[in-house]
């Protein structure tokens, strides 16, 4: 591997620690909501998707939202760059 492909791949995995923590946040806050509201401990499938659809139009929400979804873009950019820099022939 390269260090071009070293680094890419090791940016690659920050990234993705830093996705997969926004969206076990946002994944513990709708859980939450959804017990706040009178809930059970686990959530039923009608109850988190009501929440999940607030969580997705919430003004409290916006900046997370935003954030998550910028590093969903970011990740899958990274893996089509990565994927593509992978499928060309080195020297």
């Amino acid at each position: 591997m390269t260090t071009g492909g070293t680094i890419r791949l090791v940016l690659q995995g920050l990234v993705f620690l830093l996705w997969a923590a926004m969206m076990f946040r946002m994944l513990f806050t709708v859980t939450q909501r959804s017990r706040d509201n009178g809930g059970p401990d686990i959530p039923t499938v009608g109850g988190f998707t009501g929440q999940l659809s607030h969580w997705l139009r919430s003004e409290e929400d916006k900046s997370e939202r935003k954030t998550l979804f910028f590093l969903t873009f970011v990740l899958i950019a990274m893996s089509l760059t990565n994927a593509l820099a992978a499928a060309q022939p080195t020297e």
